[in-house]
């Protein structure tokens, strides 16, 4: 059941996404990471996660879920579009660190979303800065918005999807340099840091889709 659910949600997000209006910005951080051949983690809210499957499809990424059915569900719609798949514990636990060291020691890149899986809703977990700087991994922000789509308010983290037929504004930011060894203090000032640039991309998208942006601007293939 949780196969198919994974397999008939893919098909669903790749031909929504068909029908979008795509623009992007901040594409040159993302090929920069991988040309470089840099470890990164693509970082975002989890209410924004849903299109980013479409809209990354190709790209060469890890997605990390929580192993529980919602999770095992993502994972499916993950390796449907063609990304790895990994699964860790809702809550840390001393083995997490170990186990995403075997998992995803020759993944390059991960998409994560930093308030997840249970929120609270735009606060970055501490264990992504601390995963960051033990295996090595910079940050990348990347957020979007569409013009028009469904936001379910009940949940904790206000999912949105774009609705067929609408202009998605994706937008990457500057990557973040995450030090191997961490000072007192550092931590915090790095989820900061990370929380005020996705919340920055947010304010940046929402201005972009509200803008009547020109059709030639919008391209309909992102690779």
């Amino acid at each position: 059941m949780i196969k198919f659910k994974g397999w008939m949600l893919s098909w669903v997000l790749r031909l929504q996404r068909m029908t979008w209006r795509v623009h992007i910005e901040g594409r040159e951080n993302l090929d920069r990471l991988y040309a470089d051949e840099k470890r990164f983690l693509l970082c975002f809210w989890h209410g924004k996660y849903v299109p980013i499957f479409p809209l990354l499809e190709g790209c060469k990424a890890c997605v990390v879920s929580s192993r529980s059915v919602r999770g095992s569900v993502i994972a499916e719609i993950g390796r449907n579009f063609g990304y790895q798949s990994t699964q860790m514990p809702d809550r840390p636990s001393r083995d997490s660190l170990r186990l995403m060291r075997e998992v995803l020691s020759e993944a390059r890149a991960w998409g994560i979303a930093v308030d997840g899986p249970l929120g609270p809703r735009g606060r970055v977990k501490s264990g992504v800065i601390r995963m960051a700087s033990a295996l090595e991994f910079d940050l990348l922000p990347v957020s979007l918005d569409s013009r028009r789509k469904m936001v379910f308010n009940r949940r904790w983290d206000r999912m949105e999807i774009p609705l067929p037929f609408t202009t998605v504004c994706l937008v990457f930011g500057e990557p973040i340099k995450v030090p191997p060894e961490l000072r007192f203090g550092q931590v915090k000032n790095l989820a900061d840091k990370l929380a005020e640039a996705i919340s920055q991309l947010d304010a940046k998208t929402e201005n972009m889709v509200r803008e009547n942006l020109p059709q030639k601007e919008c391209l309909k293939d992102f690779h």
